[in-house]
């Protein structure tokens, strides 16, 4: 086994001993660590689309000559992938580095407060070291899970975004929406802006909290409309004018306004010809991304996901029969996912992952012809093989599904995007 290998299993292992009920820890950890933050931060919240609406973010203020830190959770590529500088993931001889300061400061903390720094703390706190060694204008920071006790929550920030919300994490989270929106909203502070893409049916919860905490909040979704499935990406109308993403999914339009509507806060002279460019040029593995001219990859890994995937399947692809490689971890609504997916699939390649949470032929339930096949690796090649010119495959469900799908189907590890 390699180091950094051997870096990561023990950087996984760390597992909290406590409930977090507060943010003290990663405050005494960021003091204890003596880590400044004099840049600006943009922090993410939301069920889904905050990857994709990071990217934008980031290209965005590439082009306006930032130097951007970017800091994502999960990954897809590879653990790299989390923290960046200018679209360069952070090197393994780097996060070799900073685990040494980390794992010291587990074993002071340990001592002093009985307490474990569980595995998504320390790495945000080596994303700090990282951007502090090498010195960043801003920082996109997206939320872990939530947002009130997320341990990103634990910095201060410039302005606040939040995506869409959905049912998801629940047993974290809450059991309905508006509770989950009271989790993501905990990252909003008072007098400090906070943009969201939250649909109607929260607007008057949203518009009620930020009168309450002193919030100046702007809702944008109504602002979006004419969106658009183009053969090589996402057409959409923010505020009258006429955009496109790079990005395929009719969800994209919304990421990227939200985008469109930071940057302009940011940088209120920000050229319109720039916002194009950046979202030509933005990329994100396995949103909608085509591996194959007939295979798409998509990390829809809960409910919401699924349903938007289903919407944008439906936009584009009405005349073609739509076949799924699909797992799911067993703590998600997977029959409802699935029931979701019933309404565009012709059939069904399930399969399991090599995870705690897999889950498992019983697990699935639908209507449709399936298969499945304990090897996910078979189940992807047998799918691929069987494919015919009048079928679209879509390979979704679980994000670290993808991690492996990919490296299955194009081979990919690479540091740089």
């Amino acid at each position: 086994m390699n180091r950094i290998q051997e870096a990561l299993d023990w950087l996984y292992q760390q597992k909290k001993a406590k409930k977090r009920e507060n943010l003290d820890r990663i405050k005494t950890c960021i003091q204890l660590l003596h880590l400044h933050t004099p840049y600006q931060i943009i922090h993410i919240a939301g069920t889904n689309g905050k990857g994709s609406t990071a990217s934008y973010l980031n290209q965005m203020l590439m082009l306006a000559g930032k130097k951007v830190g970017l800091f994502v959770s999960p990954y897809v590529i590879c653990f790299n992938e989390r923290i960046q500088i200018n679209g360069t993931y952070i090197q393994d001889e780097e996060i070799l580095e900073y685990l040494l300061v980390v794992k010291d400061l587990q074993s002071q903390y340990q001592k002093v407060y009985q307490d474990t720094i569980p595995f998504f703390e320390l790495t945000l706190l080596m994303a700090l070291l990282h951007f502090e060694k090498n010195p960043i204008d801003i920082l996109i920071l997206e939320c872990g899970i939530g947002g009130l006790l997320d341990a990103t929550n634990g910095l201060d920030k410039d302005v606040a975004l939040i995506t869409n919300i959905g049912l998801d994490h629940m047993a974290t989270l809450g059991s309905t929406v508006e509770e989950i929106a009271f989790q993501k909203l905990g990252i909003t502070r008072p007098g400090i802006p906070c943009f969201t893409t939250v649909d109607p049916k929260l607007k008057s919860y949203f518009i009620s909290y930020a009168q309450e905490h002193q919030v100046p909040m702007k809702l944008i979704y109504e602002d979006v409309s004419d969106i658009q499935m183009l053969p090589n990406g996402t057409g959409f109308t923010y505020k009258n004018e006429r955009y496109k993403a790079h990005l395929e999914g009719y969800y994209q339009a919304y990421n990227a306004s939200l985008a469109i509507e930071a940057i302009l806060y940011l940088l209120p002279s920000y050229p319109k010809q720039s916002i194009d460019q950046a979202l030509a040029l933005t990329l994100w593995p396995a949103r909608f991304e085509y591996v194959r001219s007939n295979v798409i990859l998509d990390g829809a890994h809960n409910l919401p996901g699924i349903e938007a995937l289903v919407k944008s399947l439906q936009m584009k692809y009405k005349e073609k029969r739509i076949k799924f490689v699909f797992t799911a971890l067993r703590d998600k609504a997977i029959h409802e996912m699935l029931l979701s997916l019933d309404r565009v699939s012709s059939f069904y390649y399930f399969t399991t992952i090599l995870d705690a949470r897999a889950s498992e032929l019983k697990d699935f339930y639908t209507t449709k012809p399936f298969v499945f096949y304990e090897d996910y690796a078979l189940a992807i090649k047998t799918a691929v093989q069987e494919l015919h010119s009048n079928e679209i495959l879509v390979i979704t469900g679980s994000l670290h599904f993808m991690s492996e799908a990919r490296r299955l189907l194009l081979g990919e590890e690479s540091n740089e995007l």
